[in-house]
Formats: C-alpha cells, sequence, structure tokens
C-alpha cells in the first residue's frame, strides 16, 4: 500500500502545521497553460507551466492545506478546491491566490478521504472514502452533501474518483481487490458496474481520469510503477507506454485530450511526468520555481480557454447598415479529465479592418464607414486569455454614375474597403468582374452595358433602365451585394 492509506499517512503528520505555515505564500499571477499539485506532507499547493518552468506555490491564506489528498478547480468561477485527510474538510481558495475557506460537508463520509472532483455544472464535489469504502459529495452552494449508492459494483479502498457528467457516471479506482475500476450512477440510482480492465496493471490503483475523446480511463499503479488504462465500451485496457519519463510511485492522473497526454505525479521520486496517450512515451516537466517535491499527488491541469464556435457576423453591405453577432463559444471544462478550461470572463468586440472600434462592444452595431467589419470573442481565466474573430463581412459604397451617351453605357464608381473581387451582374446586364490584391481601401469603376431586353429597348428608343446587382467578396470573408437601378442613354442617328 501506498503513503495515501490511514495508517502510513496518519506517522507522517507530526510537525507539518509549522512547516504548513511556514511555506505558505502569495502565488505569481499566472498567465500560461498549468499543471497544479498538492505536497501532501509539505501542506502546500504547487504549480509550474506545462511548457515547462515558470513554477511556484498557490497562495491558500485562509483555509488550511494540511495533508491535501486531492485537487479539482472550478475554472469559472476561478477557484482551487482540495480535500485534507488530516479532518475530512472540503477548502477552497481563489487561483489568484488567497480568499480560502471551508464547503460544508455535513452528511457525508469523510473519514480518509482520496481524490477529489467537481462537477461545476452540477454544483458539487465528490471524493472516495477509503476509510469507509464510500463515494461522497458535496453541494457547491454549502447546503451540506451526501452519499451515493454504489450498488452493484465493487468498491474497495477507493484511492481516486473521476466524475462524467456528460454519461452520468461515477468511476472509482480500487486500491486493493482484484477490481481496478468501477463506476456507478451519478443521480445515486445505484447502477453500480466493475469495468473490464484485462490487459492493465493494477496492483494498486491510484487516481482515475477520463479522455472522453478516445473513451479510455487512465490509472496510476503504484506499486508497479505503470500507467494503465481501460476502455470504457468494456473491451479492456492495456499499459501506456512511459518510456523517457519517471514513473516512482505515480499517485494521480490527468488528461488532456487535445495535446494527447496523460500527466502523474510521482510520490516517492518527486516531479511531474508525462506520457502521450498515442503510446510514444513522454518525458519529465521542468517545474523550475516550484517548492521542493515533498509526497506529491493528483496533478490537475488549468488551459487558456479554447474556442468551440466562432463567433458569426452579418448584415447589410452599404454604411449605415445594421451589423449583428453571435457570439463565439468556448469548450467547457472537463472534469472528468481533470482539465479545467472554461472562462472566467468573456467580452465582446466589433472590428474594423481587424482594428477595435472604440466604445462598439454590444450587437447589432451601426456601420458608418466604408470597411472591413467582424467582431471578436475574447475570454480570460487564470490562465490567459483567448480571442476569436468573425470572418469580416464588407460595407462598401456605391457612387456616382457617369453615362456614355455615345455606347450607351455608364460607368458606375464603387468604393471597396480593400482585397477581394467586385462582381457586377443583372437579368439585363453584361457581367463583369474586377480583381483586387490591394489590401487597401480604393475606389473601383466597372462599366454598365445592357443585354437582352434592355439593349434591343436602348437601341430602339435611347433609353432603357436596368437593375445593377455589386458584389463584393472580401479576400477571406463573406460577401456581400447591392442594387441599383441605373437608366441607360444613347443618342440614336436620325
Amino acid at each position: 500500500m501506498g503513503f495515501r492509506t490511514p495508517v502510513k499517512r496518519s506517522l507522517l503528520t507530526t510537525g507539518l502545521l509549522a512547516l504548513a505555515l511556514f511555506l505558505l505564500a502569495a502565488s505569481s499571477a499566472r498567465a500560461a497553460d498549468t499543471v497544479y499539485w498538492a505536497n501532501w506532507q509539505g501542506a502546500n499547493i504547487s504549480f509550474a507551466n506545462l511548457a515547462g518552468g515558470g513554477g511556484g506555490e498557490l497562495n491558500t491564506t485562509g483555509a488550511s492545506a494540511v495533508e491535501i489528498n486531492g485537487l479539482a478547480i472550478d475554472s469559472a468561477a476561478g477557484r482551487i478546491y482540495w480535500i485534507s485527510t488530516a479532518d475530512g474538510k472540503v477548502r477552497f481558495a481563489n487561483l489568484s491566490g488567497g480568499g480560502g475557506g471551508e464547503l460544508n460537508t455535513l452528511g457525508a463520509s469523510a473519514s480518509f478521504p482520496v481524490g477529489l472532483a467537481i462537477d461545476p455544472a452540477g454544483g458539487r464535489v465528490y471524493w472516495a472514502d477509503a476509510g469507509a469504502n464510500k463515494i461522497s459529495f458535496a453541494n457547491l452552494n454549502g447546503s451540506g452533501g451526501g452519499e451515493l449508492s454504489t450498488a452493484g459494483a465493487t468498491i474497495e479502498d477507493p484511492l481516486g474518483i473521476a466524475v462524467d457528467p456528460a454519461n452520468g457516471r461515477v468511476y472509482w479506482s480500487n486500491g486493493e481487490g482484484t477490481v481496478e475500476i468501477a463506476s456507478a450512477n451519478l443521480n445515486g440510482t445505484g447502477g453500480g458496474a466493475n469495468l473490464n480492465t484485462t490487459g492493465a496493471s493494477g496492483a494498486e490503483s491510484d487516481g482515475a481520469a477520463i479522455d472522453p475523446v478516445a473513451g479510455r480511463i487512465y490509472w496510476a499503479d503504484y506499486v508497479a510503477n505503470k500507467i494503465s488504462f481501460a476502455n470504457l465500451n468494456g473491451t479492456g485496457g492495456g499499459i501506456l507506454n512511459t518510456a523517457g519519463a519517471t514513473v516512482s510511485g505515480p499517485f494521480g492522473v490527468a488528461v488532456d485530450p487535445t495535446a494527447g497526454r496523460v500527466y502523474w505525479a510521482n510520490e516517492t521520486a518527486g516531479g511531474i511526468s508525462f506520457a502521450n496517450t498515442n503510446g510514444t512515451g513522454g518525458g519529465n516537466l521542468s517545474t523550475a520555481g516550484a517548492p521542493a517535491f515533498n509526497l506529491p499527488d493528483f496533478p490537475v491541469l488549468l488551459k487558456t480557454p479554447s474556442p468551440a464556435a466562432a463567433p458569426q457576423a452579418s448584415g447589410g453591405p452599404k454604411p449605415g447598415s445594421a451589423l449583428s453577432c453571435v457570439q463565439g463559444t468556448w469548450a467547457p471544462d472537463l472534469p472528468q479529465s481533470y482539465l479545467f478550461q472554461a472562462p472566467q470572463t468573456t467580452s465582446f468586440q466589433w472590428l474594423l479592418n481587424g482594428q477595435p472600434i472604440g466604445g462598439a462592444t454590444v450587437s447589432p452595431f451601426t456601420a458608418s464607414a466604408v470597411g472591413l467589419y467582424s467582431c471578436q470573442s475574447t475570454a480570460t481565466n487564470h490562465a490567459g486569455t483567448a480571442t476569436q474573430t468573425s470572418v469580416p463581412i464588407p460595407v462598401f459604397k456605391l457612387g456616382k454614375v457617369k453615362r456614355n451617351k455615345k455606347k450607351g453605357t455608364a460607368t458606375l464608381s464603387v468604393q471597396v474597403p480593400g482585397a477581394g473581387t467586385l462582381t457586377l451582374s443583372g437579368k439585363q446586364v453584361v457581367k463583369q468582374t474586377r480583381k483586387r490584391s490591394a489590401a487597401t481601401a480604393a475606389t473601383v469603376k466597372v462599366t454598365v452595358k445592357a443585354k437582352g431586353k434592355a439593349k434591343k429597348k436602348l437601341g430602339k428608343k435611347g433609353k432603357a433602365k436596368v437593375k445593377a446587382k455589386v458584389t463584393f467578396a472580401p479576400l477571406g470573408g463573406i460577401a456581400g451585394s447591392q442594387t441599383k437601378s441605373i437608366t441607360l442613354k444613347k443618342k440614336l442617328k436620325r
């Protein structure tokens, strides 16, 4: 058994409170994709950039950080939660540092909690109670908690938990026995089941995290020093190739499905390591700047907001037109993976030719000048800021018409915003296309020539009215069209 067992862990608590108070320091402002982990014996929460370095210690002022045995983040709220084996309490602090507090867990079992999971949308945190062989929860609104029914599943020394809100399941890793991974319904109706983990290693299964893209659950084998996985469809599992990475008393895992990586904390050797989910091996993360490792556990990932759907701008192409924007959306937290990326704040901005328009932060918006208009959504969380911008739409101006009565044609001036294709068309108008490569605004002239019935009428009566359709398709943008009625005149020979 690992250090997380009640007997072995209880021997390490002497003098930890003084050490914890000594280690508390203000965290630096984060502005990068980050991994956080707890130092069980160090009584602190550390972090480092996923790109390496940039490490530090989170300021947990206001809440005890002794014997942290599980971490989870609510990115939208800007909070990090943890649970302690010292007293079974769930506590929290701001990711920006300080502001700590304690969650009401009345009604829930927490004799020896191991692992903490969060369902922000469901308003709960969950943990495994290794002492009582239970799965417990507490409400984020402070109204207390309870215990989930695990009927039908094996629960024996649970040493990790993964909540899958999308599928309404909770999974846990069993530290003892022959069943490595089991699950039950999140709604409390039981529905317990044991997962087929044939081919995986499970001498002592610690921590669990799900890759929803691959349909896998990963866990650490503390005793065998392996990272294992099983397919959620019940077809068995295997052992992840960790060549190049340290695997020494791994405790707790986190998955980044987009990057294709699994991270874990090495309790006995110290350090945070990773391996690629495609089986090509891994490495060790540089944690320069972070406090010394002291029984690290349960890494969690905080990443800059990730775009889910780009904003979409629409509206008329004439100056004075009202433009509207459907704002972009952002990927939610993946609590089942221990990957947190939801925005804490969002904002909206109109751009003209790629530059922000002062005060233009609402939709609809009136386009007063010729140019390329786009709308931009910005999302920020404690890891950083991300933006996504709509495809631009053009606003262009139809100018004066100059008639050539000798030829029976007309020249139409069109003020366009930049590079793109200008097309003149119409039922009784000869089609004409003009392409521009220059990015600057300019006036382009097109010749309006009659065809069909309009041409015959012009030749017979010396006058014909046509409806010209003018379309401008900006380079990389959405085309806009305007129409203009033009009376062509021609001097007839007598």
